[in-house]
C-alpha cells in the first residue's frame, strides 16, 4: 500500500548522530511513512545501525550505494526511492520533535493545491542538544505570481530550513532536483517556489545541530566542496566558481520551470536581479562597517 509521506534521509558517515536521528523518526506521532535510507558508501558503522533499524521496522527501506555518487545525486536517490503523496527529506544529524510530521501533513492537507511546501521555524541545538537559538528563512508567500515569491525567497532565504519543509511530490518532480554542485539547494527551493506557494509554521518543528563535523562547516573551499558534489572530480579544471554557476543554474531554472513565457521572462529578470542587487546591498554593509565601526554597532 502506497504511504502518505515519504521520508527521505541522504547519509554518509553519519554514525555519531544517526542513532538519534532514526530513533526520532521512528517515534513520530504520524505513522503513516516510509522511511528510504541511502547510505553513500559509508566506512564507519552507518550500514551497522541502518541494517539494524530496518530490520526491526517494516517502514524504513536501507539502500547502499556501492560507491560515494555525492552529496545531490543521494538526496535526490531518496526520492526517486520514494512512493508517498508528500515527500520530506532529512538529515541524520538534526533532531525531530514527535509532531513534527503529524503538524506537517496537518497544514499540507488542510492547504489550497497552490500551496507546494509547508515547513517550519528552527531551533538550532549544540551537540548535546541544547538549543543555542531560532531561525526561520521566512520564504512564505500567498502571492499568485511565480516571479513575486522567486524574488521572495531569492531576497530572504539564508539558512536552507525551507527544504527540509513537507512538500507535495507531483511539485518536486516538476523540478530539476538537487543540482550536483555545491548551492544546489538555493536552485531547488528557487524552482520550488516558481512552482507553488511556501507556507511557514510558527512553532519549530525542526532542530538543527551545529557541530563541527557537519558538511557545510567542515568544508570550507570550493575544492572540498566540489568534492563532496561529484566524488573524484574536484581535481578538475572548472572555469567558473562556485556562486556563478549557482547563479547561472538559477537563471536556467527560470527559463525552464514556469510553464507560460511571460512567467519565464518575469522570473528570468527576477533571477538576474535580485541576487545581484543583494550582493550589492552585502557588500555595502560590509564597507560600512569597516569605514564606520562604532555607527554599525549602534555607538554614534
Amino acid at each position: 500500500m502506497r504511504p502518505r509521506v515519504s521520508i527521505g534521509l541522504p547519509v554518509y558517515n553519519g554514525e555519531r548522530f544517526l542513532l538519534n536521528a532514526l530513533t526520532r523518526l521512528v517515534e513520530q506521532e504520524f505513522e503513516d511513512f516510509e522511511l528510504i535510507i541511502s547510505d553513500n558508501a559509508s566506512t564507519d558503522r552507518t550500514p551497522e545501525i541502518c541494517r539494524m533499524f530496518a530490520q526491526r521496522e517494516p517502514r524504513i527501506r536501507y539502500v547502499r550505494n556501492a560507491v560515494n555518487i555525492g552529496l545531490g545525486a543521494n538526496h535526490n536517490r531518496t526520492f526517486e526511492l520514494s512512493r508517498g503523496e508528500f515527500f520530506k527529506w532529512v538529515a541524520h544529524d538534526d533532531d525531530y520533535p514527535p509532531a513534527m510530521l503529524a503538524r506537517f501533513v496537518r497544514a499540507l492537507e488542510e492547504s489550497p493545491p497552490s500551496v507546494g511546501v509547508v515547513y517550519s521555524r528552527c531551533e538550532y541545538i549544540d551537540e548535546c542538544g541544547h538549543v543555542v537559538g531560532a531561525d526561520s528563512d521566512e520564504v512564505d508567500m500567498n502571492d499568485p505570481w511565480p516571479h513575486k515569491r522567486l524574488g521572495h525567497l531569492l531576497w530572504n532565504v539564508h539558512m536552507w530550513n525551507s527544504v527540509y519543509g513537507l512538500i507535495r511530490s507531483d511539485v518536486l518532480r516538476q523540478t530539476r532536483l538537487h543540482g550536483h554542485y555545491p548551492k544546489a539547494d538555493q536552485v531547488l527551493l528557487a524552482e520550488l517556489a516558481m512552482l507553488g506557494v511556501f507556507v511557514e509554521l510558527p512553532e519549530p518543528l525542526l532542530r538543527i545541530r551545529r557541530h563541527p563535523g557537519r558538511t557545510f562547516t567542515a568544508n570550507k573551499t570550493s575544492k572540498a566542496l566540489r568534492e563532496i558534489f561529484t566524488p573524484g572530480r574536484s581535481h578538475r579544471y572548472v572555469p567558473v566558481g562556485i556562486t556563478a554557476r549557482m547563479a547561472f543554474e538559477l537563471v536556467r531554472s527560470a527559463l525552464l520551470v514556469p510553464p507560460l513565457l511571460r512567467d519565464k521572462i518575469l522570473c528570468t529578470a527576477i533571477a538576474l536581479a535580485v541576487p545581484q542587487w543583494r550582493s550589492f546591498k552585502a557588500f555595502g554593509g560590509r564597507q560600512r562597517r569597516k569605514l564606520f565601526p562604532k555607527s554599525a554597532n549602534g555607538q554614534l
